[in-house]
């Protein structure tokens, strides 16, 4: 198992990604702001035990870590 994280996670591409990750039995970490991405792209993925969301803007990277 891999620990990854996703930037823009809620987005389109991010949360095709996060699904694929997630398939494979991987943790994924995504941050997202919600400045284009939406919560419904990650909906089906917040209960899942290796999924953790953080919303965030990468500009505060400090709360992130």
């Amino acid at each position: 198992m891999k620990k990854v994280l996703i930037t823009g996670g809620a987005g389109f591409i991010g949360c095709h990604l996060t699904k694929e990750l997630l398939l494979k039995e991987n943790y994924v970490i995504c941050v997202d702001d919600f400045t284009l991405g939406n919560k419904e792209n990650i909906s089906e993925f917040i209960n899942d035990k290796n999924f953790k969301f953080i919303k965030e803007d990468l500009v505060n990277v400090d709360k992130i870590l």
